[in-house]
């Protein structure tokens, strides 16, 4: 398998290798919600909801927070209000927010919504529906998107009159701040949508009919009818438009129930408000005084609301926050006629009526007759069962189940039932297992075990799963994935890792066979094989070079390989060129490559090497950590064997040359850069490994270098050559730099001028010049030399045609350059 679509598997964890193709889930980043500053003084307190006083065990959630360019007044104050949102939305799975502080225009007190909604992901309650990502989170139990990427963005007016206090004694003239952090964090959770205008067109920001989110499925006009509902409103449409700007309520349950029986009025008014209509309660409807302001449109000065209020709840609670969970225990087909048991677990924060849950079936999905089972408790209230008795010769039975809780909410598993329905097939069975597996990159052995990981499962079951594999082509004895869990298996390799050596190649396949009489099975890959290389780590040396230009076995090449690039004239340590780029929202790729050669660290622990970076660059004045600091390139340490990488130095990109920089830019094709490095845009780059405070003399280092790709933009990448590490003083490190190089003409007819600047001194320079085959036609060599150096090679004697001049300080190259002669 190429190795660098190896390395993409594995990288992206959204695309393992599989057998049998699936469901993605798809993400839509949305516009943001703005909350407006009121003129008018509405003193008064709204203290936090009781399940933040009474403080009874623990959090319910953990938000994590990043902020930029906040003052430690404020960050007090959004903690605060952060931890009301703890105790009142739940969540296995942490929140991060990015908070910026930043100038907005003039009476916007802050903006907020999700980083991303996304439809379809794993135990979505609706199909084609969209959630903000912390909630899709929440409901698959799982990160979707990366740690290193916000569930919530939020801004805030750095040039607002704020009051900082939580106390609720807000002056006259101040804005409360906790306030306006408690209504920035209900957008990012959900407060949102994708509703917006065109002209006299009502339309979704991403116009395609479904992409709506479930917010927008609660907006219902005058006439209680959906406006979502495209057999009621076309899109667009005026009579949408018509409709956005008219009457609009929530039609949420959970709020219902707690406004006596009334739906909650939205804020619509006659003339849109992008970015703030729909999204807010209508003001007029709540005022302070009503316990429900925090979400209307604007908030007046001495206003503190600590408390979301009833409607906001509900409505969070209705856009999936505290719905029933229903643990589904779901039945596996069956070859033979035998009772089939349905057992569930039910999770509410409103409680259960029991005698709404029900099991609903049938053997013609559901287009005529239907049966219907009560489930029994076990006992605890919290587990239920029921059992159906096919009858001979029905070939399937189709299913859902349905449960009210004491709110009056009814919900339907699955969530578009009987339209959607879950099965279970009676009779024989041909359907093969499913396999998905993300391939080994490389195995380092250095004292840990070979662990091989795959997830399988099957409509009848799983029987066995099994490794077949070959060591450098030799066919070793196969061996038994054990089951970890309901659908995962792994297992050691059955090899003395004592026996191998490095570079040793291991071939493997995977089979899984189910459980049906025909025994039907399932191989990946199916064709060629998954094959990874054993890589020893070397014993720890005090110096290190390498040019690239001898074949070596002391890097992992995984993602980077060592060869002479086009319009090289010397081998390098490459990235792939170009470096590809995800293409979807908040991912990642990562590419490197990891020194085998532990390095002890000495008090004068300097490490270089001649370098081109032609990877995407950061916004103006963004530095490494920043969210808008894009693509970037960094070398690392670790002194726990690979565990935890730290910075030797920060991060950089093609900024770190205006070169670099220019030549990226200016070669910008679909957002992309099509520049090509040529060896003239080598730089060379000197690094204090100790500098930064990671790591000390005596501390013996593994050293890695990462290219970091997010999404949509990408390069030619990385090239690195001449690397010393703590060479010797014999042996000194390259002082010069090809920007102190200058060579005329280009092309040149008779004499080839050659000026070399620099203020150290050099031991021995060393010109050649070579033809394409790569003969050395003229050696030049200057020693113990400092100051300006000029050299002059007579091409008269040579024919027309291309050459290349190469400059080496104390054997190294340092320089480069094609020259034409005339």
């Amino acid at each position: 398998m190429n190795k660098i679509l190896l390395s993409l598997l594995i990288l992206l964890f959204t695309v393992p290798v599989v057998a049998q193709s699936g469901n993605k889930y798809k993400k839509i980043t949305p516009l943001p919600v703005v909350c407006y500053a009121s003129d008018k003084i509405e003193k008064a307190y709204i203290s936090p909801p009781k399940e933040f006083l009474l403080k009874s065990g623990e959090k319910k959630s953990d938000f994590i927070v990043t902020y930029s360019q906040f003052p430690d007044e404020a960050k007090k104050a959004f903690e605060y209000a952060v931890s009301i949102w703890e105790s009142i939305i739940e969540s296995p799975v942490p929140i991060y927010v990015q908070a910026n502080w930043r100038t907005m225009r003039s009476g916007v007190l802050g903006s907020a919504s999700p980083a991303d909604y996304v439809s379809n992901f794993k135990n979505a309650p609706h199909k084609d529906r969209y959630y903000p990502i912390s909630l899709a989170e929440k409901e698959a139990k799982t990160d979707i998107n990366s740690i290193s990427y916000p569930d919530i963005e939020a801004t805030f007016n750095k040039s607002t009159s704020w009051y900082y206090g939580t106390d609720g004694k807000t002056p006259d003239l101040l804005y409360d701040f906790v306030t306006v952090v408690l209504h920035e964090i209900a957008h990012g959770l959900g407060f949102n949508g994708f509703f917006s205008v065109s002209g006299d067109q009502g339309l979704y920001e991403f116009n395609e009919i479904g992409d709506a989110t479930s917010y927008d499925y609660l907006v219902i006009g005058n006439d209680k009818l959906p406006l979502v509902d495209p057999s009621v409103y076309d899109v667009p449409s005026t009579k949408l438009y018509s409709a956005l700007t008219g009457l609009l309520f929530a039609n949420s349950p959970s709020a219902i129930w707690n406004n006596n029986g009334n739906s909650p009025q939205l804020y619509a008014p006659s003339k849109f408000d992008s970015g703030s209509s729909i999204y807010h309660l209508n003001d007029e409807n709540y005022p302070v005084s009503s316990g429900n302001s925090l979400m209307t449109h604007a908030i007046g000065r001495g206003e503190a609301v600590h408390d979301p209020g009833p409607l906001t709840k509900g409505i969070l609670a209705d856009i999936g926050w505290s719905i029933i969970t229903l643990n589904i225990d779901r039945p596996k087909d069956t070859e033979e006629i035998k009772p089939i048991v349905f057992n569930i677990s039910v999770e509410s924060e409103f409680g259960l009526d029991t005698s709404s849950l029900i099991l609903y079936y049938s053997t013609t999905g559901f287009e005529n007759h239907v049966d219907s089972l009560l489930f029994i408790s076990n006992k605890d209230g919290t587990h239920f069962s029921a059992t159906v008795y096919p009858k001979f010769g029905l070939p399937e039975i189709q299913y859902y189940i349905t449960a009210t809780d004491n709110q009056n909410r009814t919900f339907l598993f699955p969530g578009d039932a009987p339209s959607e329905f879950y099965s279970v097939k009676i009779g024989p069975d041909n359907e093969a297992p499913e396999i998905v597996h993300t391939p080994v990159p490389y195995f380092i052995a250095d004292g840990k075990n070979l662990k091989l990981e795959t997830y399988a499962d099957d409509n009848l079951g799983i029987d066995t799963v099994y490794v077949e594999y070959s060591i450098n082509g030799v066919t070793q004895n196969p061996f038994g994935l054990k089951k970890d869990s309901e659908t995962t298996y792994s297992s050691l390799f059955n090899i003395d890792l004592n026996d191998l050596n490095d570079g040793d190649e291991i071939s493997y396949h995977i089979t899984a066979i189910d459980s049906s009489v025909a025994r039907n099975n399932t191989t990946i890959p199916q064709d060629e094989s998954f094959s990874f290389k054993i890589q020893k780590i070397f014993d720890p040396v005090v110096t290190y070079f390498n040019d690239f230009n001898n074949p070596t076995s002391d890097f992992i090449l995984s993602d980077f390989d060592i060869y002479q690039a086009k319009l090289f004239n010397n081998a390098a340590l490459q990235s792939p060129h170009p470096y590809p780029s995800p293409e979807v929202n908040n991912a990642f790729w990562n590419f490197s490559t990891q020194l085998k050669r532990p390095v002890i660290l000495l008090d004068n622990a300097i490490m270089a090497f001649d370098e081109i970076v032609l990877v995407e660059p950061g916004e103006v004045l963004t530095k490494f950590g920043d969210e808008e600091f894009w693509d970037y390139v960094i070398v690392e340490g670790s002194k726990d064997k690979g565990e935890t990488w730290l910075p030797l130095t920060d991060g950089y990109d093609s900024r770190a040359n205006s070169t670099w920089e220019q030549e990226y830019n200016d070669n910008i094709s679909e957002n992309n850069s099509t520049a090509v490095a040529i060896p003239e845009w080598y730089m060379e780059r000197e690094i204090n490994m100790l500098e930064n405070g990671n790591f000390k003399a005596g501390d013996t280092i593994r050293i890695r270098f990462r290219l970091y790709s997010d999404p949509f933009a990408n390069g030619w990448g990385w090239t690195i050559d001449n690397l010393q590490i703590q060479k010797t003083v014999s042996s000194p490190l390259a002082q010069l730099s090809p920007k102190n190089i200058r060579v005329y003409p280009n092309p040149a007819n008779h004499i080839l001028n050659v000026n070399v600047y620099s203020k150290n001194t050099f031991d021995k320079l060393t010109f050649e010049l070579s033809n394409l085959s790569g003969q050395k036609i003229s050696i030049l060599q200057q020693e113990d030399s400092d100051g300006e150096i000029h050299r002059e090679f007579d091409l008269s004697g040579l024919p027309s045609g291309m050459y290349f001049l190469t400059i080496k300080e104390n054997g190294s190259s340092v320089y480069s350059k094609k020259i034409v002669k005339n």
